[in-house]
């Protein structure tokens, strides 16, 4: 837990010295993921199967998270 932590907090670093210093990074960045993952035609034509995916990643990653007592 303490690593994924870390990660987000990297990533939000990251993102505010980009705010900084180089804005057009963001915005080559923000255009990136509407061209990629939020198009209406992904969302509409494999919602179910982004779904899937995304809700087993989530069970995945927080049995990862648990620490298993003896």
């Amino acid at each position: 837990m303490a690593f994924m932590l870390f990660i987000v907090g990297f990533i939000f670093f990251v993102l505010g010295l980009g705010y900084l210093f180089a804005p057009q990074w963001i915005l080559r960045f923000n255009a990136f993921m509407r061209d990629t993952f939020f198009k209406d035609s992904v969302v509409l034509l494999s919602h179910k199967r982004i779904g899937v995916l995304l809700v087993l990643l989530s069970f995945i990653f927080l049995m990862l998270t648990q620490r298993v007592h003896p």
